[in-house]
């Protein structure tokens, strides 16, 4: 295809004044290498891709026996950027689209070989305004340097449908309003029934009402020290009706904070990082980025007393990674995190079988680049999620902690 862009150049060139066909051509390659002028409409566009053969090796401590523990992830992904300038400055449209061939489910019971299309990023920026599928506003860094399809790492990385609109600001600052898909952000409710609670959707749609985006606002800067944000976003906590309990649908509110900063480290090695990050959460605990990785648990959003009223669960997350460069070919990363979230009504303690939970991630990777487009990543993955106060119960952890050790070993190529 971009032999074709070539060829159809010249042609292209013959129908416009020369002084502007060499404008634009500049105009393309100062955009970056890869980019390409498309005839007769002044964009400039670049195709790549990647391809990613993995293959994890899991390891549990007792629990769950019949997840799979090792599994093979073959991911293709299609990128597409396209740039054009306008009177109102610069229309951007950029595709990341992933076709993956998985073995099994992440930390999952082991599957028939299977097809999934997994977009990535799908979206417009105009004049400020950002529309489509996308990384949340809120995700700072959202596992930055930690590779592979399925990492069992502590950090949010939510990839959700945005609307929003940035303003670039004096010296490298910004800010940033969004309305995001609320789907990706609901951890559920559980109503306060000892043993036989069953988690219900975040879902006020069987009463007809109207369900809120998720709303978030940023502020940050970025410059030649590295970048830092600050993130806060609205979580709606909505429920039809449960049982008998209550006649109405029970609204409430969950919010979320989050500070990260990432510094650039050039006098420890060229390209060198560091990221730090802390966020809280209350009645939003999706945004704390914790994980368990058999994939069977997560931190509800709050519980739902017998009066139909809503007990918010409230919970922090920190996380860091240091990036280091050790020449030209190899490089690693370094990352761990530490996070939790409390509950503090006695009957939701028995409902869950815990008290709160703590959850701590560690690993480390290392990659090899012989030639530009191929690199070999070998990476190491602890996770530990820990019940305090533990007893059985219908919705908590079948054991009173769960560790779990994750190697890849992983093989990519760009274009």
């Amino acid at each position: 295809m971009l032999a074709t862009l070539c060829a159809l150049a010249p042609a292209a060139r013959a129908d416009v004044p020369s002084s502007v066909s060499a404008r634009l051509l500049r105009a393309c390659t100062a955009e970056g290498p890869g980019f390409v002028l498309v005839p007769e409409t002044g964009t400039c566009l670049r195709i790549g891709g990647y391809l990613w053969a993995q293959t994890y090796a899991n390891s549990y401590t007792d629990y769950p026996g019949a997840n799979a523990r090792s599994y093979s992830v073959s991911t293709f992904g299609f990128v597409t950027d396209a740039r054009s300038q306008t009177d109102y400055g610069p229309l951007r449209s950029f595709t990341d689209v992933r076709l993956t061939w998985r073995t099994a489910d992440p930390w999952g019971p082991g599957l028939a070989d299977g097809f999934d299309f997994e977009p990535q990023d799908m979206r417009i920026e105009f004049a400020g305004f950002t529309l489509g599928y996308h990384q949340s506003f809120f995700d700072f860094y959202a596992n930055a340097n930690v590779l592979g399809t399925d990492p069992a790492t502590i950090g949010d990385q939510t990839h959700t449908p945005v609307l929003g609109y940035t303003w670039q600001l004096a010296d490298g600052f910004s800010a940033q309003l969004a309305l995001e898909g609320s789907t990706e952000r609901d951890n559920g409710i559980l109503p306060v029934v000892a043993e036989t609670a069953t988690l219900l959707p975040d879902d006020p749609t069987a009463t007809g009402a109207v369900r809120v985006p998720e709303i978030v606002a940023t502020f940050g800067q970025t410059g030649d020290w590295g970048n830092f944000q600050l993130s806060a976003a609205l979580h709606q906590i909505a429920q039809a009706p449960v049982s008998e309990r209550t006649g109405a649908a029970t609204n409430d509110w969950g919010y979320a904070l989050q500070a990260g900063v990432m510094f650039n480290l050039p006098a420890l090695g060229t390209g060198d990082t560091l990221y730090l990050q802390a966020a809280y959460a209350d009645g939003a605990t999706s945004y704390l980025g914790l994980i368990d990785p058999s994939g069977r648990l997560s931190a509800p959003d709050a519980f739902q007393r017998l009066d139909g009223s809503l007990l918010r669960v409230r919970g922090w997350s920190a996380v860091g990674q240091y990036l280091h460069n050790w020449n030209d070919r190899w490089n690693s990363a370094f990352f761990g995190g530490y996070g939790r979230f409390d509950i503090d009504d006695p009957l939701a303690q028995i409902t869950y079988g815990a008290s709160g939970i703590g959850n701590w991630n560690v690993g480390a990777n290392i990659s090899w680049s012989p030639v530009g487009p191929f690199t070999a990543t070998l990476q190491y993955d602890y996770n530990l999620y820990r019940a305090d106060g533990f007893r059985p119960a219908a919705q908590g952890l079948p054991l009173a902690d769960q560790a779990a050790s994750q190697l890849m070993l992983m093989f990519a190529a760009t274009f």
